[in-house]
């Protein structure tokens, strides 16, 4: 069988995401959640909703769980079907006509809510520390949307059948995506991948997502035996707005640990993240100026949620600042720049009743936390 290739995807044959409470689809962007659970692979990749989503992507139907990804290539971007097809998807063929677990070799593990930070944009679905947060005070989880989860939802990357799980299946892979919370901090995870074959690592290419507050030599070690490690750092800001923002975490720590991976010439590729948000706005020109100097690559996050920390929440006059600020830029990270202030135009129009939202929850974690948002943004840019 000739799939169609403008609607064809390999997610459903040979990929499989791990969400944060255990749940599993074919991908991160999948709309409709399933029943399963990792420990029920066998039974969701061989279900009747499954087969279903595979067959109307084969024949040219535009199946609705994949919205995501139709309104990306509708808008001339590049989506997370079309970098699948030509990355993990190269040999599709006996996937397509023996379905068989066997031929999931692309895995997306979002492990839990296990985190060491406060991010100032986070949540406590993403941050078992916010979740604690909250939970000693419950006046702040009127801020949160899932204010009410309890953390033993999250608990089973921790467990030993997780353990047991990616023993079995990661072996496989040629592509694991890692993230969290913080996957650098999970007690297992290392020595899981470590145990995947030699044969394998050299034809598999792993991907996280981290904070990057922990970074050693065993770690490095280990990532070096597999074909290439992509290290994707979140940063939003430098100095005070990072240390802000990304609360638990010190600059200096940052630097160094971004100074350590720098420095391995073997096949770990380094780039950053960036939440493009309110409070990281004034600091912007600063911390693009720090990652040039580096030739470290910038890559943009755009916020959508919460909508008080969106750039909507900014006086549109402190907005246009900044983009004359930026209208001269020509360095190396050119694209970002372009990005930021495209999201800047479309954000451009001031949002009062989210700008007095935004500045009540920093008021509030700034409490807690014994912190001041306007050492990083004066309350003026607001209201």
């Amino acid at each position: 069988m000739i799939p169609n290739k403008n609607t064809f995807c390999v997610a459903p044959f040979n990929s499989l995401y791990v969400g944060p409470t255990g749940n599993i689809t074919p991908c991160c962007l999948f709309d409709k959640p399933t029943k399963y659970k990792f420990h029920e692979t066998e039974d969701y990749y061989h279900s009747e909703d499954l087969n279903k989503v595979r067959n109307n992507l084969i024949n040219g139907v535009k199946d609705n769980n994949c919205n995501a990804c139709w309104k990306q290539e509708e808008a001339g971007g590049d989506s997370l079907r079309l970098i699948l097809n030509r990355t993990v998807g190269k040999d599709i063929t006996q996937s397509i006509n023996n379905l068989d677990t066997k031929n999931i070799k692309s895995f997306d593990l979002q492990l839990g809510n296990l985190c060491n930070l406060k991010c100032v944009m986070c949540s406590p679905k993403w941050s078992s520390q916010i979740l604690a947060e909250i939970n000693i005070n419950q006046e702040m989880k009127k801020f949160y949307k899932h204010g009410n989860l309890k953390q033993n939802e999250f608990n089973w990357p921790k467990e030993n059948d997780f353990a047991k799980w990616c023993e079995k299946f990661l072996p496989q892979s040629i592509h694991i995506k890692l993230t969290g919370g913080e996957p650098f901090i999970n007690p297992w995870l290392f020595k899981t991948l470590e145990n995947i074959p030699t044969s394998q690592k050299e034809k598999c290419i792993l991907h996280f997502t981290t904070n990057l507050t922990i970074i050693n030599d065993k770690i490095l070690n280990i990532l070096k035996k597999f074909k290439e490690t992509w290290i994707s750092v979140s940063v939003d800001g430098i100095e005070d707005t990072f240390e802000y923002i990304r609360f638990g975490h010190t600059w200096n720590v940052i630097k160094k640990n971004i100074d350590t991976i720098l420095n391995v010439k073997e096949n770990i590729k380094l780039s950053i993240n960036c939440v493009i948000q309110a409070p990281v706005l004034p600091n912007i020109v600063n911390m693009v100026n720090y990652f040039d100097t580096k030739k470290i690559k910038i890559r943009p996050i755009i916020l959508t949620s919460p909508k008080k920390l969106t750039l909507s929440s900014l006086k549109e006059q402190f907005k246009n600042n900044i983009i004359k600020d930026l209208q001269n830029y020509k360095g190396y990270n050119q694209e970002f720049i372009n990005v930021v202030k495209s999201v800047i135009k479309d954000n451009i129009n001031h949002d009062n009743e989210l700008a007095q939202e935004c500045v009540h929850y920093l008021d509030n974690i700034d409490k807690i936390r014994n912190t001041n948002f306007k050492n990083i943004i004066p309350v003026d840019c607001f209201i």
